[in-house]
This record gives C-alpha cells, sequence and structure tokens, in this order.
C-alpha cells in the first residue's frame, strides 16, 4: 500500500499508475505501450509544427476572392490595393486592379480584363528600342499568338507567331515572356483575364513572385511549391 501511495504521488495524484502496477504483467505492458506511444506521437506532432511553418521560408499567400487567383510574397512587405480602368498601360485590356508589394518602385501585380482577348505589354508610342509584346488568344489555332508592333528587334514588324508557353507557374498557368524595360511577366487566368507581375526597376524577385502564381483552389505540388518559395526567398534577401 505504501508503494502505491508513493506512485500516486509521483505522479501528480494521479491513481492510473498505482492502478497499473497492481495489474498482470501483460495488462500492465499493454497499456505502458499504449500510454508510451500516445506520448510520442504528441512529442513528434509538437516538434515538427514549427518545421512546417518554416517551409514557407518567409513568405505569405495572397488570396484575391474576386478574381480567383493567388500568389506567394515576402511577409514583411504590405500588400496596398487600388483599382481603377487604365486603359493605357497595358493597351488591349483594362487594368482594373493593382496589388502594390511593399514600396512604390517594387513590384506591382495587375489584374486586366480584355474581352478581346489580348494584352499588349507596353504602352502604345513608348520609348524605343524597346520592343513592344502584344499578345492574343487565336481561336482557330486554340493557342497564343505574340506580335511585335513597336519598337526594334528580330520580329519587329513581322507577322504573328506562335507564343512561347513552355514555362509555368507552379499553378499550371502560361508564363509569357516580356520584353518590358523592367522586369514583367504575364500570366492569362483565362482568354480574357491576366494578371501582369512587373516592377518599376527597384525589385530583385519579380520573376519569383509571378512563378507563385495559381488559380484559386488549384492543387500544387508540394516540393514545387516549396522550390518555388525558397527561390523568392532568396532573391529578396539578396537584393
Amino acid at each position: 500500500r505504501f508503494w502505491l501511495i508513493y506512485v500516486a504521488c509521483a505522479f501528480n495524484g494521479s491513481r492510473f499508475w498505482a492502478i497499473l502496477i497492481s495489474m498482470k504483467n501483460f495488462a500492465r505492458i499493454f497499456i505502458a505501450g499504449a500510454v508510451l506511444i500516445t506520448a510520442s506521437a504528441l512529442l513528434i506532432l509538437t516538434a515538427s509544427a514549427p518545421a512546417a511553418a518554416d517551409q514557407t521560408f518567409g513568405m505569405r499567400q495572397y488570396v484575391d476572392a474576386k478574381y480567383h487567383f493567388s500568389f506567394w510574397y515576402p511577409r514583411a512587405l504590405q500588400v496596398t490595393v487600388t483599382t481603377g480602368q487604365d486603359r493605357r498601360s497595358l493597351p488591349g485590356g483594362v487594368n482594373v486592379k493593382t496589388l502594390a508589394v511593399g514600396e512604390p518602385g517594387g513590384v506591382s501585380v495587375s489584374v486586366v480584363v480584355s474581352p478581346q482577348k489580348m494584352i499588349t505589354d507596353e504602352p502604345n508610342g513608348h520609348a524605343p528600342p524597346i520592343a513592344q509584346t502584344k499578345y492574343f488568344y487565336d481561336a482557330a489555332s486554340d493557342r497564343w499568338m505574340a506580335a511585335f508592333p513597336e519598337g526594334d528587334g528580330p520580329f519587329v514588324g513581322g507577322g504573328p507567331r506562335p507564343a512561347d508557353v513552355s514555362k509555368r507557374t507552379i499553378g499550371g498557368l502560361p508564363i509569357l515572356p516580356s520584353s518590358a524595360r523592367f522586369d514583367a511577366t504575364i500570366i492569362p487566368l483565362s482568354t480574357t483575364l491576366f494578371v501582369v507581375v512587373r516592377d518599376g526597376g527597384g525589385s530583385g524577385f519579380t520573376r519569383q513572385l509571378a512563378t507563385t502564381a495559381a488559380p484559386a483552389g488549384a492543387r500544387v505540388d508540394p516540393a514545387a511549391l516549396s522550390a518555388a518559395l525558397k527561390a523568392e526567398a532568396d532573391a529578396y534577401g539578396k537584393q
């Protein structure tokens, strides 16, 4: 009896361990094993929680509920939202929403609506010799086409040609390259809706942020997501 009282006190008054000691060997071993397994599982879960959170590499996800897309950006930066009807900066479409990531001159994510299924990466009459790249969707061939109406370059003034859609975001969206003066990436969410990720020369992680774009709710491969977030974090840390 003294031993039972001692055990009960040793475990903060719990009678469980006292009862355990008085049971037969088989039952005692079985219950003790179950307790140890449960405790081990809780310990592993607790230890792994910070590691799982760290897999974002200091990035935070922004989800646009209205236009149904998302991207990841450095959590140290603030996203500022403005709306409008800008028809000049990206001809062929209307820039209806701009998400500024961080300070002015940094990354901006523009939402562009285009019922005509086209978009151009530089304003008309922009400063040469930068080539102006125009994309439009050709329903007959079911593909994106590229043309170069203004500026200097090997394709300027020539006829349309199939657009290079060999690169994709982690969400499977095509990445349309741009020859704009500063970093710019055009991402079609549909044939009439685009996301344009660009900067004013003050960012070193614009392209990496663009790679994280995805349709809202899309299933993204965890390995691809982790690699993209690490690349963005590395690029942000170097600027």
